[in-house]
């Protein structure tokens, strides 16, 4: 789950407004037992780690509420913002820290002075604080620049004054979030300076790097965010995490409502399911998977509040928990990839493919006494499944991945990419070329050349046969036997092979290719040798063949392949996912594996296919994948294969496999170059 490690935390004085949902507890004026009720109610809930808690005027009662938190073992945040935007004396100016007026910056830097104080006293471990009033552009931005000078001033003073009472305190230092909000001048806005995110990044740019605040952070709020407007009608997207990455010390999570004719119009912080709220369940998948991408590791904060007198605080949390897990549940928030992009030259370098080349050279027999001396299975498979890497694309004039025409085109990528794969324990084997199973081979040498253990012992190699139907060609559907011969895979002890024959029955070349199919298989036999036969129905249009992808065309088609040959004792099938799976499964009696498609960068459609064609029916034996898996966009191919393994071998369901994927991917990098010196 994404964001499990994070210490989840609530905004106690928004959730817990006062008796009857007054603001009480925003002033500190709350009766004492509310106050413990409330607090007592959050730190007993095992689902925060943390909560966040406002002034609170009592000193008796204030000892009481930290002696209660620390006993929880629970951290504590102190929420400044209230105290700043009741300014309940109103002898402070609306701007706060950041206004020009020293005399006014000054009283104003002295308050936060105070909570800082309390704080501590509470055993807080930060404080939640804000910058104060815009002064807006009527004039130019004169104003505005003076008040982010003001304001970078305070904030150096105040980080400052944090440091100095926790070493007078024997403490380690609060950390000081400044939080983001509006500058909108509309109702239930506050319409301040700090403001949108750029602008906050270069403010924390300064703080970090010219003042050496290091314990300078901003908070970002979910609901503020399509309020946050700068140079645009529209709000800021997720995507801006990615800049304030490096400052952001905390986030909150909550609602908003941009329409105007609504009574909880602006930053409100109504529930998510609040019907006129502009944070959608999307929306926040959105953000959660943005901070996971990040790798975020603060603080995730509830601000939500009762929209009315008899709305229930304990079913608001209720609510918002579930929104929130819904969110971190999702499979597309937990796939996220974040910065990683696989590398083959990392995994697979320059001097590793040169050493082939040269073996092939100087050495060509050890293709042969490789293939001798391999280990092979005692069976087929161990358990009744299989997870096969096909990796024979580009001998049949196929070389794109997605848009890219000759995305397969460079051998040592494709190769790097199929090695990958091949030296995971977990991936049963690899169906290929001549030239890529003499290619793996001469790898698995050099391996063994410097003392380590072959990787494709215990492997299952499966020889391509047929190659001739070169995609594009005027004699594609002539797919004669070119590549590996029954008796040829015999000698190098391979064991089994593939063929395809696609079927067009206004194609009379169609028929001969089922004519060489049937050959093969009964050459094959002869050996007792396993054949995985891919039959495809498929039409001629004004781009080529395609494949019938529906039930019906591919129930035929099946027919006619379960009867190929001499006898099918040896026979599997290979059969894309199409709807009605259940049906299409129920065409023959023979073990059938899943084959992958075309490439579409993102692996996780794949990973839902196989689960659905997997539980399609008993003869659904695994999977044979190709370019989705070793092109997955830029994720790791052997981790996006070992996933699809632990579907088929340990019957992972689709939310176990995008979670073994993401912690997986781009681990071991090195164990190929350290075992070729």
């Amino acid at each position: 789950m994404a964001l499990d490690k994070n210490p989840i935390s609530i905004v106690h004085s928004m959730a817990f407004p006062g008796p009857g949902n007054e603001n009480v507890v925003s002033r500190g004026e709350a009766p004492a037992w509310y106050m413990l009720e409330t607090v007592k109610r959050i730190v007993d809930d095992p689902y925060f780690q943390a909560i966040e808690i406002t002034q609170i005027k009592d000193s008796a009662l204030r000892k009481q509420v930290a002696e209660l938190v620390a006993a929880s073992g629970k951290k504590l945040i102190y929420s400044a913002q209230p105290v700043q935007l009741i300014n309940e004396e109103n002898i402070i100016a609306p701007t706060d820290i950041s206004s020009s007026d020293e005399l006014e910056r000054r009283k104003a830097v002295a308050r936060l002075e105070r909570c800082i104080d309390e704080a501590y006293e509470m055993g807080a471990v930060s404080i939640a604080l804000i910058s104060g009033k815009d002064p807006g552009t009527a004039n130019g931005l004169k104003a505005r620049s003076a008040a982010m000078e003001a304001l970078a001033r305070s904030l150096n003073e105040l980080c400052n004054y944090a440091k100095a009472k926790a070493q007078e305190l024997g403490r380690e230092p609060l950390d000081l979030l400044l939080e983001q909000f509006d500058r909108l001048d509309e109702p239930n806005c506050k319409n301040l300076l700090i403001g949108p995110s750029h602008e906050a990044i270069a403010l924390a740019r300064r703080l970090r790097d010219t003042y050496k605040q290091e314990n300078f952070w901003l908070l970002y709020d979910l609901s503020h965010a399509p309020l946050l407007k700068h140079n645009s009608f529209d709000g800021e997207d997720p995507a801006i995490l990615r800049e304030l990455a490096p400052y952001l010390g905390h986030v909150h999570v909550g609602n908003c409502v941009l329409d105007r004719n609504d009574p909880a119009f602006g930053d409100t912080h109504p529930g998510f399911d609040y019907p006129a709220g502009a944070v959608s369940p999307d929306d926040l998948a959105r953000f959660v998977a943005t901070l996971h991408e990040l790798g975020y590791d603060k603080g995730v904060g509830f601000e939500v509040t009762p929209q009315s007198p008899d709305e229930l605080s304990e079913t608001l949390i209720e609510k918002t928990k579930a929104f929130f897990d819904e969110a971190r549940n999702r499979l597309d928030v937990n796939y996220s990839i974040g910065g990683y992009a696989y590398s083959p030259r990392a995994f697979f370098p320059e001097r590793l493919f040169n050493m082939l080349t040269d073996l092939r050279v100087n050495k060509p027999q050890l293709i042969y006494e490789e293939a001798q001396k391999r280990k092979q299975r005692e069976k087929l498979t161990y358990d009744g499944k299989l997870l096969i890497l096909a990796c024979d694309h580009p001998g049949r004039h196929v070389t794109d991945v997605g848009p890219d025409p000759i995305g397969m085109g460079d051998r040592l990528e494709y190769l790097s990419r199929i090695a990958r794969v091949m030296v995971h324990p977990e991936v049963d084997g690899i169906m290929a070329t001549p030239d890529i199973i003499e290619d793996l081979l001469l790898i698995n040498y050099l391996v063994k050349d410097n003392g380590g253990e072959s990787f494709l012992d215990d492997k299952v190699l499966l020889g391509c046969m047929n190659r001739a139907g070169l995609a594009g060609a005027s004699f594609e559907m002539d797919d004669r036997m070119t590549a590996y011969t029954a008796e040829a895979m015999h000698e190098l002890k391979l064991d089994g092979s593939k063929m395809m024959f696609r079927l067009d029955l206004n194609e009379k070349y169609s028929g001969r290719t089922i004519v060489y199919c049937a050959r093969a298989i009964i050459e094959c036999n002869k050996y007792n040798l396993p054949v995985f036969l891919e039959p495809l129905p498929v039409e001629k249009t004004t781009t080529g063949y395609k494949v019938k992808m529906n039930a019906v065309d591919m129930i035929k088609t099946i027919g006619v392949a379960s009867a190929l040959g001499d006898s099918s004792r040896n026979l599997w099938l290979k059969i894309p996912y199409v709807e009605n799976y259940h049906q299409v499964v129920r065409a023959t009696s023979l073990p059938i594996l899943m084959l992958g498609g075309a490439s579409t960068g993102n692996p996780l459609g794949t990973l839902e296919q196989f689960q659905r064609g997997l539980g399609a029916g008993a003869n659904v034996r695994g999977a044979m994948v190709g370019r989705n898996v070793l092109f997955p966009g830029n994720d790791d191919p052997q981790a996006v294969a070992v996933a699809i393994g632990r579907m088929i071998h340990q019957n992972y369901n689709l939310s176990q496999a995008v979670r073994f994927l993401a912690e997986t991917r781009g681990k071991n990098m090195g164990e190929l170059v350290d075992r070729i010196k």
